[in-house]
């Protein structure tokens, strides 16, 4: 169905664009043409090239793809409008050939707005270029088609003087990835018939929101606290289950999406039917994960910012009360905002860990019924698990990891395994770009990271991987040229070495 009304919404765009353009003066319609291409040795393409873009490049070696978008944008007046963009990728050698990866129309008053379709959002307090991303909204994974509403940028509070500003955003969507979730299962078979995954799900679907608040960033020290949330619910789960003959036969189960789920899923609320018929799926209905963020800023001069920031990952409230020890992503950023050209135009150093999880018991009364229930006078909360779930499977889209990407994402399991296998991670990451002058850019990231597993199947050895990319952008007009050379080193991804070449245009229609 949201497929559907993707493509019905392109159409509407495309006819949106030829009838608005007899008012030139107020329609703007632009394209967008790009293509690239990853060549190399190893098994996959190098880390660094893939990682936040929203899964445009395969993770697959030696892959290219074509790229065409159309943007429409008409305003009504100076400040209500109406954009939308239909952008499609046709790729070989990758896990899809051809898809629509954004579609979708937004309609805009002032600093608000209310948005429908599949579009890529940029990390709300993360440095998109540099930075290893956010944990929950992050920009590793394609796009959700949803439905939301929010601002653009941060909006002035009235009466504050412009002294606090916020930034927010809430919506629900569908995951469009159950066919994948479904191919990728079957994958996952042995020819003796076994199969390495136990269950998967299929259409998902998701709420997300996110609240900023901050001082204004223009003073000498400013100061930033907020929140983002996104939960799955609803969908079928198909579970393996032993018939008395001992064959095995796929079971579904599904979970309701009336209004109450959907206003129990924004509260967070409890499952009130998890004790019948011994279901204990959800003592909290929907896999929910979060990340809470302080921020502080020192504006050192007029041309030179430097930030510290850290972000907690949470899965429960173990992770909200931060019994989580020092899990969470540590960074600084130093800003050069000086006009003209600036050798070093920015610098993110960060540091992460998610080894802890609350630590790896858990241990609570209300996860059993009576009587078992007032019999456990213990009470330990862990385990948290980071992107696992027992219903949902993983917290990804199209086997890519919406948040953290040094969490490795499922889709890079051989086997065809579909949850994360290593989410207790350590590692630090570097980000360094800048201009060499007024048409010739640079960008060089590395990150260092070491995995033990899960807390449920620690890993026999120590997995590490070291991943660099130097990448150089030249401009020329409406056109951009980039080349770039990648490599991983260890024993998660392998030992790849990508050459990347891409090429991409930008131009007015009308």
């Amino acid at each position: 169905m949201i497929h559907r009304f993707l493509i019905l919404l392109s159409v509407l765009l495309s006819y949106a664009a030829i009838t608005k353009a007899q008012d030139s003066c107020r329609t703007e319609i632009t394209c967008d043409l790009s293509t690239e291409a990853a060549v190399g040795s190893g098994d996959f393409t190098a880390y660094q090239l893939v990682t936040n873009r929203h899964h445009v490049l395969s993770t697959r070696s030696n892959t290219a793809y074509l790229r065409g978008a159309v943007n429409i944008r008409h305003a009504f007046t100076d400040d209500l409008s109406l954009s939308g963009c239909v952008d499609a990728i046709g790729s070989i050698h990758a896990d899809h050939k051809f898809y629509l990866q954004q579609c979708y129309a937004n309609l805009s008053f002032k600093k608000f707005f209310l948005e429908f379709g599949a579009r890529e959002h940029a990390a709300v307090v993360r440095n998109d270029l540099l930075s290893i991303g956010s944990f929950t909204k992050g920009t590793n994974a394609k796009p959700f088609a949803q439905l939301h509403i929010g601002t653009n940028g941060f909006w002035d509070v009235p009466f504050t003087r412009k002294w606090i500003q916020v930034d927010f955003d809430g919506g629900y969507g569908r995951f469009l990835d159950g066919h994948y979730r479904e191919d990728a299962f079957f994958r996952g078979a042995t020819p003796e018939g076994d199969n390495v995954n136990k269950h998967y799900a299929t259409g998902i679907y998701m709420h997300q929101k996110h609240l900023y608040i901050r001082t204004n960033p223009q003073k000498l020290f400013f100061g930033m606290v907020g929140i983002e949330h996104v939960a799955q619910f609803g969908g079928t789960k198909y579970m393996y289950v032993r018939n008395a003959d001992g064959t095995l036969t796929l079971q579904p189960k599904s979970k309701s999406v009336g209004l109450k789920d959907i206003w129990g899923v924004f509260l967070c609320r409890g499952d009130q039917n998890y004790f019948e018929n011994n279901a204990m799926e959800d003592w909290v209905y929907g896999n929910h994960v979060g990340v809470m963020t302080a921020q502080i800023g020192w504006n050192i001069n007029s041309g030179h910012q430097l930030k510290a920031y850290l972000d907690n990952p949470f899965e429960d409230g173990s992770g909200i009360r931060k019994g989580n020890g020092w899990d969470g992503l540590w960074g600084l950023e130093y800003k050069n905002q000086s006009e003209g050209r600036q050798f070093v135009r920015g610098v993110v150093a960060e540091y992460f860990q998610s080894t802890n999880q609350s630590g790896p018991l858990h241990w609570d009364s209300n996860d059993y019924p009576e009587p078992a229930r007032s019999q456990i006078t213990d009470f330990v909360v862990g385990a948290d698990n980071y992107y696992n779930h027992s219903f949902y499977n993983s917290y990804t889209h199209y086997g890519m990891t919406p948040g953290i990407a040094l969490i490795t994402s499922p889709i890079y399991n051989k086997d065809g395994f579909t949850q994360f296998r290593d989410n207790r991670v350590r590692a630090w990451h570097l980000g360094v770009s800048g201009e060499i002058n007024g048409r010739l850019s640079y960008l060089v990231k590395g990150s260092y990271r070491e995995g033990r597993g899960t807390y449920a199947v620690p890993l026999p050895q120590k997995q590490h991987s070291l991943d660099v990319m130097i990448q150089g952008n030249y401009s020329l007009g409406p056109w951009q040229f980039s080349a770039a050379f990648a490599f991983d080193k260890g024993n998660i991804y392998g030992d790849c070495y990508t050459f990347n070449i891409k090429i991409g245009y930008h131009g007015k229609i009308l």
